[in-house]
């Protein structure tokens, strides 16, 4: 695999040449942003191993959360270190990964802790040097992630945290902190699937190709990596969802009283003729929009997940049916219209034990999602973690536009208006 030569300074603040340490000595947070398919991750477990080689440094890795670092993160750094050749160089444990020349060693952590007493991240700092944040667009807590940043202060070695993620919202503290502002303490690198372009499968290429035609926007953040600013005219705003997002921690505290899979189909059109396939072209269906969420006892709202994907109809019944049993949930909500009438005999097919609730759209988008817009408003409506591409759809989606069907918003408001009862009776339940 080639790297782009975006990375060649990061990879600098290795070297020894006095030069290069003179250049960026005032160098402490590196931000690597990027699109999907752009190569960060690999880029980063390659200047992992290389920081391995540095002998009294300490790195300590983490996620928003890490339940299980052996079956996930450590496998991936160890495939990188055979794919340089030099595992043999390294012991892998559970945890923790060691480098046996230089007995430099990386901890694998939680930022947030998995229980109630001190946060798991800040019990691995001692003589750490550097500081890996990945997927931080997840982290929304910005005091938990200067608690550890302000830990790493060692003398002897230079300091350097690392932020990695996926652009998502400006209004994320990350940046606001380290892109928005111009800070010489800070080096900023972003790669898009085009500096990676060579190491990508045809298909890949021609899913951008096919999102770049159809939806400028959605091609802009998800494949080029732009952040997000809510679009004006767009029904919903940041300032509707952040503020009331909560963890997967809390969440987990929580008793729900209902569980419900909602799936909104996608407009049939001509490619639907070859459902499973990508065409030269990159021309492929729409997607149907899926989403898990839930409510407690007090009436409020948990997004739980965006399962929005392509397929057949016999694809998406067999999902959807994984899902309702996965999430234990009390049925799956069907939107009729848009070829979704037979879906649930289809579900029956594949599961018959599987309850499901037909709903029908009696009014316009605009119509049924303001009701559910107000609930959000009202902090009534709680996303759990970040849901980008739900996300992006909401603030970006223009009424009265001319804009793509947004599936994933479509289910988002039939799933907040089954849970809340108060405003069901407006859209022709069945």
């Amino acid at each position: 695999m080639v790297f782009s030569n975006k990375y060649k300074p990061f990879f600098e603040l290795l070297s020894d040449d006095p030069a290069l340490i003179k250049k960026h000595k005032k160098i402490r947070y590196v931000v690597l942003t990027g699109s999907r398919g752009s190569g960060k991750s690999f880029g980063l477990s390659a200047w992992e191993d290389a920081a391995m080689y540095k002998p009294g440094w300490g790195l300590l890795s983490t996620r928003y959360t890490m339940n299980s670092a052996s079956l996930s993160i450590i496998p991936e750094f160890e495939s990188m270190c055979e794919h340089l050749g030099n595992s043999r160089d390294f012991t892998f444990n559970k945890t923790d990964v060691t480098n046996n020349i230089t007995g430099t060693r990386i901890d694998y952590r939680g930022l947030k802790a998995q229980t109630k007493t001190a946060n798991s991240a800040l019990k691995s700092v001692a003589g750490k040097n550097v500081f890996i944040l990945e997927e931080a667009e997840e982290c929304v807590e910005q005091p938990l992630f200067e608690k550890v940043d302000l830990s790493i202060r060692t003398k002897e070695h230079k300091n350097i945290i690392i932020i990695v993620m996926n652009p998502t919202n400006i209004n994320h503290f990350i940046y606001k902190e380290f892109v928005a502002e111009d800070r010489d303490d800070v080096m900023l690198i972003h790669t898009t699937y085009l500096d990676n372009y060579d190491n990508l499968d045809q298909s890949f290429i021609n899913i951008a190709n096919r999102a770049k035609e159809r939806d400028l926007k959605k091609y802009n953040h998800i494949f080029l990596g732009h952040w997000v600013r809510d679009s004006e005219g767009a029904l919903w705003k940041d300032c509707d969802i952040s503020p009331n997002r909560i963890t997967w921690n809390e969440f987990n505290k929580l008793e729900m009283v209902e569980t419900i899979i909602s799936y909104d189909p996608a407009v049939t059109d001509t490619d639907k003729a070859d459902k499973d396939k990508i065409s030269t072209t990159g021309n492929l269906p729409d997607e149907d929009g899926i989403i898990i969420a839930s409510k407690d006892s007090e009436g409020h709202i948990y997004i739980l997940r965006d399962r929005t994907r392509r397929g057949t109809r016999l694809n998406i019944a067999e999902e959807l049916c994984q899902l309702y049993h996965e999430y234990d949930a009390n049925c799956i909500v069907i939107e009729k219209n848009n070829g979704g009438d037979f879906i649930p005999t289809l579900i029956k097919t594949v599961d018959k034990y599987v309850r499901c609730k037909t709903v029908t759209a009696t009014k316009g988008k605009l119509m049924r999602a303001q009701p559910v817009q107000a609930m959000y408003e009202n902090g009534e409506v709680h996303h759990v973690g970040m849901l980008g591409e739900l996300e992006l759809e909401q603030t970006t989606w223009v009424p009265d536009m001319g804009m793509a069907s947004p599936n994933r918003m479509d289910a988002l408001v039939w799933a907040c208006t089954h849970l809340h009862t108060k405003v069901e009776f407006a859209f022709g339940f069945a």
